[in-house]
């Protein structure tokens, strides 16, 4: 039996390393869904507005995760502004909300020097972590018959997995919340990433988050909202779509 048809019978994926440790690809049945050519062929034929609808709902949900990430650590005023700052995001985020609160969000979680994509451990520390969040949600959209390539607001020509790359930004306040803890903790050293720091980062798929209010790991909210992204594009109704929500007890 091949590496790929076992993936197929557990139903999982493997997730290829570089030599740094930090993972660079992921091996996934591409045809596993009984209705991969319907949820295909309507996948290609949504339309632009739709696509700006979901894409505004996605930003909302990230800017909405990232108060939540503030809130959790007691800056209350800044997760106040960016809950403010959701209820401007029109259709396709044509005034670029998300970057607005990004600016905000990153010097309020880490100080006013962070610089995201810089060369830092912190950095390393949510690159790692997006990696692998990512390549669980590339399962999820396959998994449920959805083409990567074909994306809602990223579409690169050389990026296979421009729908990931969107489905993912409702994720990526989880892991920024893991690599604030980590850093609160003192389990960042000034240097590169440590094996429990990579066990750790890759440890959060199986922590927890609110959706449609009940508890669920976040592989099984990954597969959930790839499910509703189909139903949504079936119904072409984007207010079908549900994203996971971080609980928000306070430290």
């Amino acid at each position: 039996m091949s590496l790929l048809s076992r993936c197929q019978e557990l139903g999982v994926c493997v997730i290829t390393c570089d030599a740094a440790h930090t993972p660079n690809g992921i091996l996934h049945p591409f045809h596993e869904h009984s209705r991969q050519s319907k949820v295909a062929h309507l996948q290609i034929g949504w339309s632009e507005p739709f696509k700006k609808r979901v894409w505004q709902s996605i930003v909302r949900a990230k800017i909405t995760g990232q108060a939540d990430v503030l809130e959790k650590y007691s800056d209350k005023s800044t997760a106040k502004a960016l809950r403010s700052m959701c209820q401007h995001v029109t259709s396709g985020d044509e005034k670029n909300v998300e970057a607005q609160a990004a600016r905000e969000y990153w010097q309020n979680l880490f100080g006013v020097d962070f610089r995201r994509h810089a060369t830092d451990v912190i950095n390393g520390a949510l690159n790692y972590g997006y990696a692998i969040m990512r390549a669980t949600v590339a399962r999820s959209i396959v998994s449920y018959g959805l083409l990567p390539a074909f994306g809602l607001h990223h579409d690169s020509d050389l990026n296979a997995f421009n729908l990931a790359d969107d489905v993912i930004e409702v994720f990526r306040p989880f892991v920024d919340d893991q690599v604030k803890r980590m850093q609160t903790a003192g389990e960042l050293s000034d240097k590169d990433l440590s094996k429990e720091n990579r066990q750790k980062l890759a440890g959060i798929l199986h922590s927890t988050c609110m959706l449609s209010g009940e508890v669920h790991t976040l592989i099984n909210a990954s597969d959930k909202v790839a499910e509703r992204l189909v139903v949504a594009i079936e119904k072409k109704e984007p207010q079908e779509m549900v994203f996971p929500e971080i609980q928000t007890t306070l430290l």
